[in-house]
């Protein structure tokens, strides 16, 4: 803005004044002055919409988080099993996405189109927070049909691209549990130590605990 004052005020110097100069200076002082107005207005249009967008980013962020807790909440020790006797939650809103159909459909036992949903899903999705836990379904579901090839690849899949998730020491487990019925026994027994060391207070880890007494 200083610049721009100091780049007018010189060229209005260097020509000489004389009457009908004047006037025409007059009324190129007044554009510059409406000019000058109408950048502050820009300006401080400018700072509300940046803080605009920042409390948009805020509330985002804690709308995913409290997605995620939900989540975390519901979801965090259930199998297929507990799933499928938890309740069912409604279909009527047209607006579910392909992870929530997913979760409906598990529900329901429609395995199979569970699978198709949460295929899609992660085909489709831009790091949503939702995307780690599509992964272990897809692994719990192919792991329920007996799909160790393809139960193996989704968790690993889901160690690969999201390692501090919370889903991983389940995950980790579940790749035991995969390495124990292939009768690979040293990798189950090398994997289930593994999520005791890694998350020594976490239910998998018990679990890999009562797994590694079993195989001696």
């Amino acid at each position: 803005m200083r610049l721009l004052s100091f780049l007018f005020f010189s060229a209005l110097s260097a020509f000489p004044q004389s009457g009908s100069d004047n006037e025409s200076d007059k009324e190129f002082i007044e554009l510059y002055l409406k000019i000058q107005a109408l950048e502050k207005e820009i300006a401080l249009l400018r700072n509300e919409v940046e803080v605009l967008e920042a409390q948009v980013d805020f509330y985002q962020d804690r709308s995913d988080k409290r997605l995620d807790d939900l989540d975390t909440k519901l979801l965090s020790l259930m199998s297929i099993d507990d799933l499928q006797n938890s309740p069912v939650v409604s279909t009527t809103n047209q607006t579910l996405d392909n992870y929530e159909q997913a979760i409906v459909l598990i529900q329901q036992g429609r395995l199979d189109e569970a699978l198709g949903a949460l295929n899609v899903f992660v085909q489709s999705s831009q790091d949503s927070t939702q995307t780690p836990l599509a992964y272990f379904w897809l692994g719990e579901i192919h792991l329920n049909k007996g799909n160790l090839s393809a139960a193996t690849q989704n968790f690993n899949t889901l160690l690969g691209l999201y390692p501090s998730h919370w889903r991983i020491p389940l995950a980790k487990y579940k790749l035991g549990t995969i390495y124990l019925e292939e009768g690979n026994l040293e990798r189950a027994r090398v994997q289930f130590q593994s999520v005791i060391e890694d998350f020594p207070e976490s239910s998998a880890a018990k679990a890999s605990r009562e797994s590694l007494s079993s195989l001696e």
